[in-house]
C-alpha cells in the first residue's frame, strides 16, 4: 500500500520579485511501511542552476538517513524560496523506500534581450525602460503588462504611436530563453512652437527642448527643474514652472518666479556674510513669515555666542511690495568674552572633576547657550556617582568688564548617595545563576545607577540570544530603602534556537559554496542575529555583492532558517590613471582585472605601469582558499624595465632588466594579523652602471636571485589610505640559497612599524620606525646592487635627493648598503575637507655593512609639506630641510608625489 502526500499552496512571495501568484506543487510519495528505512540511493532529475549538493541541503535528504516527510515538506518550502523552480517532488517507488527520486522544474531565466525594428532610441535605451531585464527569471505571466509599460514610456518620450511586439524564444542552454523586442517608434510628436507666459523675460536659452525636436516630456520635467534651481539661486523664493500644456504642435509653459527676497547685513565684522548667510532657511522651506525670521534671528545670535559674544543684538526689518522682499538684519556685536572663574557651592566633589566635564572652561570663550548643557552634565555625573536627588540650583553669571570676562557660579544640591543593596535573578533554567550575575556585572555596595542597571540589563538580554535564546526576556523592578536599593531580574528564558539552513537567492554567477564557506555560523549551532550581521559584513568585503538581504524564517522544530538574498555587481575593472612625480616626472597605469573567475571569487589581473624611467608588467592571480582551506595563495609574474638616474643631471646610475616569478600562500590568523610565505625568482640583468657603484662582481651582468620570503603583518589601521588612528607594523626575512637555484646567496631582513594617533580634530599624529639588515653568507661577500638597502626621497628622508643618502663611490655615485635605520614623524593638520599641511622630521642613514652601524651617522631634515586628499591618499609637495648638512650638499629638496610617506 502506498501513501503520498501533496504540498499544493498559492504562494505570493517577494523572492526574486519573481514567485507573485506562482502556484507551486511539490509531490511527497511514500510507501507505507510499519518502520522507516534508511536512504541508500538518491536520483535528481530536471536541475539546472545548482548543484545536487545544495538542493539536497535544502530538502534535508542524503544518503545513509531516514526519510521523513515533515522534514522533506519543509524542505519543499526552502527550495521553492531561491525563486528559480515551477515545481519540486520528492518521490520514494521501491517498497523498502531506499530510493528516492527528485524531480524539479526549473522556471526560464531571460539570457538577453535584443532590440530590433525601426526607433529613434537606442537599442540600449529601450533595454532600460523595459522591465524585465537580462538575469531574471521570465515572467510570462507580465508580458502583457510590460508591453503597455514599454508603450507608456515610448509615449512620454514622444512617441505616441509607437508598437511594441515581444517574442520569446528557448536558447541552447536549458532553462534559459531569449527575448526579443521589435520596436516601431512610429511618427514622433515634434513640437512646433513653445509659448512662454507669466513673465517678460525670455529663458528659451534655459530649454534643452527646442521648436522641431521631439516632445520628451522627460527632458522637459528637467528643463522645469532647472529653471526653478535658476531662480532660486537669483534669489527667488517659491518659484513655480507649470503648468504646461502640449496640443497641436504648441507647447505652452507658465512660469511665476515668485518674489524676489534680498538680504543684507549691517554691522557684522566678526562673522562673514557667507557665513551668516548659510544659517538662511528661506530657500529651503520655500516659504516667508515671521515665525522663520524670528529662527533665523536666533541662529545668528548662536553663532556669535559660540565666538564668545554673548551681549549681540539682531534687529531685522522687512521692507515688501507686490515683486520683492527685502530684509536687513543690523547687528551690533559687543564685546567679545571669555570665561575667568567657574565656582561651585554646595558640593563635596572635586571642583577639577566637575570642570572637566563642563563645555564651559576656564579662560575658554563664554557662550551662554551652554549654561544649560553644563547644567544636565553635572547632573548626569551626580546621577552616575549616585546620588540621585542631585539637583544643580542657580546658575549665577557676573561680568566684569575691566577684563572682558564672565564669573560663574553654580549651586549644588547633592542630596544623599544611593548604593546597590542586593542583586536577585530569577527564572533561570538553561543558564546558571552564577554566569547571568557574572555577565551582569552588578554587586552589592557599588554606586546605583540607572544607566548601569539598563546596561546590566542589555548584557544579560545579548549573553541569552548570543546561546540561541532569540525569544528572551528580561524584566527588572527596584525597591528603594534608606539609601540602598534592591535590584531585581526576572528572566523568561523561552526555547533555545539553533541556526537550521541557509538559502541563498540571486547568486547567479557566484558559486554557492563560496558563499556557503564564509557563513561564520553553521547549522545547528545556537542562533545569534550578532553572526548574521558578521556574515553580511564577510559577504560583503568578497567584493562582489551590491546587495546582501538576511532574513530570519519562521520557527520549527527549535531551528530557525535563514535566507540570503544576493544582488550581484559588476566583477569586472578596468583602470586608468595619469600623474607625475619629482623622480619619474610623468606616470601613468593600465589596470584590468576580474575577480569572480569561474564563479569561486578568484582573481587575475593585468596591469602596466610606464614612467620615463620604468616599464612594468604584473600578471596576478589570487586563489582566496587554497585546498578548500581558508588560505590565501597569490602568484605574480613581472616584467621590469628600470633606469636609476641623477635627480639633478638626469644621468643613468645603472639600468636594470628584470623577469620575476612570486607564489606565496597568506594566512590571516585574526582581523589585525596577518603571516606569509613566498617563494621569489628573478632573473635580473644590470647594465650601464657606472663604476664607482660596482662592489662585487654581481653587479653587472646576469643574475638568478631566488629565495624563501615569510613575514608577518599587524594592521589595526582605520583607513589605509589616510589613517587617523591605529597601528601598521610587520617584519620579513628573505633568504636565498643554492637549494632555489640562487647564484647569490644572502639573509635580509626588514622590518616596520608606524603609528597613528589623533589628537585633536583634524590633527593627526603620525610616527614611523623602518630598519632592515642584510648578510651574504657561502661565496657571497656582497650583496648585489638591486637588493642593498638606499635612502633619500619622498617616502625616506625627505632633506634628500632620491637613493642619494648613505655611502657613496669616488665618482659622488651613491652605493647602498647592507643595513639601514630610518624614522618618521609627521603632524598632519587637515584645514577642510580637501586640503591640509603637514610638519614632519625625518632622519635615517645607510652603511655598507651592517657592523658599521652608528646612531652618530644619523642624518636629519625637518619641513612642511602641502595635502590635497583623494580617495587613494593625498596629494603630496614637502619641502625637507637639512639639519646636519655636509659640504656641498643643498639646503634642502622638494618633493611631489601621491600617498602618505608611510
Amino acid at each position: 500500500m502506498n501513501t503520498c502526500f501533496a504540498l499544493s499552496r498559492l504562494v505570493k512571495t517577494a523572492v526574486g520579485n519573481a514567485l507573485l501568484g506562482a502556484v507551486l506543487w511539490g509531490v511527497f510519495c511514500v510507501p507505507y511501511a510499519a518502520h522507516a528505512a534508511v536512504i541508500e540511493d538518491i536520483q535528481v532529475h530536471g536541475l539546472y542552476s545548482m548543484k545536487n549538493e545544495e538542493l539536497l541541503d535544502l530538502l534535508d535528504i542524503s544518503p545513509g538517513v531516514q526519510l521523513d516527510s515533515e522534514r522533506v515538506k519543509q524542505g519543499i518550502k526552502r527550495a521553492f524560496l531561491k525563486g528559480i523552480f515551477d515545481d519540486v517532488s520528492v518521490e520514494s517507488t521501491d517498497v523498502e523506500k531506499t530510493r528516492v527520486i527528485i524531480r524539479v522544474t526549473e522556471r526560464d531565466v531571460i539570457r538577453n534581450v535584443r532590440v530590433s525594428g525601426n526607433s529613434f532610441l537606442s537599442g540600449r535605451k529601450i533595454k532600460q525602460l523595459f522591465l524585465l531585464k537580462e538575469g531574471q527569471i521570465m515572467r510570462f505571466d507580465l508580458l502583457e503588462s510590460v508591453r503597455a509599460q514599454l508603450k507608456e514610456a515610448l509615449a512620454v518620450r514622444g512617441f505616441p504611436r509607437s508598437t511594441v511586439d515581444i517574442g520569446v524564444e528557448r536558447a541552447k542552454e536549458p532553462c534559459r530563453v531569449n527575448v526579443v523586442l521589435n520596436v516601431d517608434a512610429g511618427e514622433p510628436e515634434k513640437i512646433k512652437e513653445i509659448a512662454i507666459t507669466g513673465i517678460s523675460e525670455d529663458i528659451r536659452y534655459m530649454l534643452r527642448s527646442a521648436e522641431g525636436d521631439v516632445y520628451d516630456q522627460i527632458l522637459l520635467r528637467e528643463d522645469i527643474e532647472r529653471i526653478k534651481a535658476y531662480y532660486k539661486k537669483q534669489g527667488y523664493f517659491r518659484p513655480v514652472v507649470g503648468p504646461y500644456v502640449f496640443k497641436d504642435g504648441v507647447l505652452n509653459l507658465l512660469v511665476n518666479p515668485g518674489k524676489l527676497l534680498e538680504i543684507s547685513l549691517d554691522g557684522n565684522t566678526i562673522i562673514s556674510k557667507k557665513t551668516i548667510l548659510r544659517e538662511m532657511t528661506f530657500f529651503d522651506v520655500e516659504d516667508f513669515s515671521d515665525e522663520l525670521v524670528e529662527e533665523t534671528v536666533q541662529r545668528i545670535l548662536s553663532l556669535y555666542h559660540k565666538e564668545g559674544y554673548p551681549f549681540v543684538q539682531v534687529a531685522p526689518v522687512i521692507t515688501t511690495d507686490n515683486r520683492s522682499i527685502e530684509l536687513s538684519f543690523f547687528i551690533f556685536e559687543g564685546q567679545q568674552v571669555k570665561v575667568r572663574m567657574i565656582s561651585f557651592s554646595g558640593i563635596s566633589l572635586q571642583e577639577k572633576k566637575l570642570k572637566e566635564i563642563m563645555s564651559l572652561k576656564e579662560t575658554g570663550l563664554y557662550n551662554p547657550d551652554l549654561l544649560e548643557t553644563d547644567r544636565e552634565e553635572i547632573e548626569a555625573l551626580y546621577n552616575a556617582l549616585g546620588y540621585l536627588n542631585a539637583k544643580v540650583g542657580d546658575i549665577s553669571t557676573k561680568y566684569n568688564s575691566w577684563s572682558d570676562g564672565m564669573d560663574i557660579s553654580i549651586a549644588v544640591d547633592e542630596g544623599l548617595r544611593t548604593l546597590i543593596g542586593n542583586v536577585k535573578i530569577n527564572g533561570t533554567r538553561f543558564i546558571s545563576e552564577a554566569a547571568v550575575r557574572e555577565v551582569a556585572g552588578l554587586k552589592s555596595g557599588d554606586i546605583y545607577n540607572q544607566l548601569d542597571i539598563a546596561d546590566a540589563r542589555h548584557r544579560i538580554i545579548e549573553h541569552y540570544t548570543a546561546n540561541g535564546f532569540t525569544d528572551v526576556t528580561v524584566g527588572q523592578k527596584t525597591v528603594t530603602e534608606q539609601q540602598q536599593v534592591l535590584i531585581v531580574f526576572q528572566i523568561d528564558e523561552g526555547e533555545k534556537v539553533a541556526f537550521g539552513k541557509t538559502i541563498i537567492a540571486g547568486n547567479k554567477n557566484t558559486k554557492y559554496e563560496v558563499i556557503r564557506r564564509e557563513l561564520t555560523y553553521r547549522e545547528g549551532e545556537p542562533f545569534n542575529y550578532h553572526l548574521l550581521g558578521q556574515t553580511r559584513q564577510t559577504l560583503y568585503r568578497l567584493g562582489l555583492f551590491t546587495d546582501v538581504e538576511t532574513g530570519v524564517l519562521d520557527r520549527y522544530d527549535t531551528k530557525k532558517d535563514v535566507l540570503m538574498k544576493m544582488r550581484e555587481g559588476n566583477a569586472g575593472a578596468v583602470e586608468v590613471g595619469l600623474g607625475y612625480a619629482d623622480y619619474e616626472r610623468f606616470r601613468g597605469f593600465f589596470d584590468i582585472s576580474y575577480r569572480n573567475l569561474w564563479g569561486m571569487n578568484r582573481e587575475s589581473s593585468f596591469r602596466y605601469e610606464v614612467s620615463s624611467l620604468e616599464n612594468r608588467y604584473i600578471l596576478n592571480y589570487h586563489e582566496p582558499w587554497f585546498l578548500n582551506i581558508p588560505l590565501s595563495f597569490r602568484t605574480y609574474l613581472i616584467r621590469e624595465e628600470k633606469r636609476d638616474i641623477n635627480i639633478d643631471t638626469r644621468e643613468t646610475r645603472y639600468r636594470l632588466s628584470r623577469n620575476s616569478a612570486n607564489a606565496g600562500l597568506e594566512k590571516k590568523v585574526s582581523d589585525s594579523v596577518k603571516t606569509e610565505l613566498y617563494y621569489e625568482f628573478s632573473l635580473v640583468e644590470t647594465f650601464d652602471v657606472k663604476p664607482d657603484v660596482i662592489l662585487s662582481r654581481e653587479d653587472t651582468g646576469t643574475l638568478t636571485i631566488s629565495g624563501l620570503r615569510p613575514g608577518i603583518i599587524f594592521d589595526t589601521r582605520d583607513n589605509p589610505f589616510n589613517p587617523r588612528k591605529g597601528i601598521l607594523s610587520g617584519l620579513s626575512l628573505k633568504v636565498t640559497s643554492p637549494v632555489f637555484f640562487s647564484e647569490t646567496n644572502f639573509m635580509k631582513l626588514i622590518f616596520h612599524g608606524s603609528v597613528y594617533q589623533q589628537l585633536f580634530k583634524g590633527i593627526v599624529l603620525a610616527i614611523s620606525v623602518r630598519g632592515g639588515a642584510a648578510q651574504g653568507y657561502l661565496k657571497t661577500d656582497e650583496m648585489p646592487l638591486v637588493e642593498r638597502f638606499f635612502l633619500g626621497g619622498r617616502t625616506t628622508v625627505r632633506g634628500y635627493e632620491q637613493d642619494t643618502l648613505g655611502p657613496k663611490g669616488v665618482d659622488g655615485n651613491p652605493t647602498g648598503g647592507n643595513a639601514f635605520l630610518m624614522g618618521n614623524m609627521e603632524m598632519r593638520s587637515y584645514l577642510s575637507r580637501n586640503f591640509g599641511v603637514a610638519a614632519f622630521f625625518d632622519c635615517g642613514n645607510v652603511w655598507v655593512k651592517i657592523k658599521d652601524m652608528n646612531p652618530d651617522d644619523l642624518k636629519y631634515t625637518t619641513g612642511l609639506g602641502l595635502r590635497y586628499n583623494t580617495p587613494v591618499g593625498p596629494l603630496r609637495l614637502d619641502y625637507g630641510h637639512k639639519l646636519r648638512r655636509e659640504t656641498g650638499e643643498s639646503r634642502g629638496e622638494l618633493h611631489f608625489s601621491i600617498g602618505h610617506p608611510f
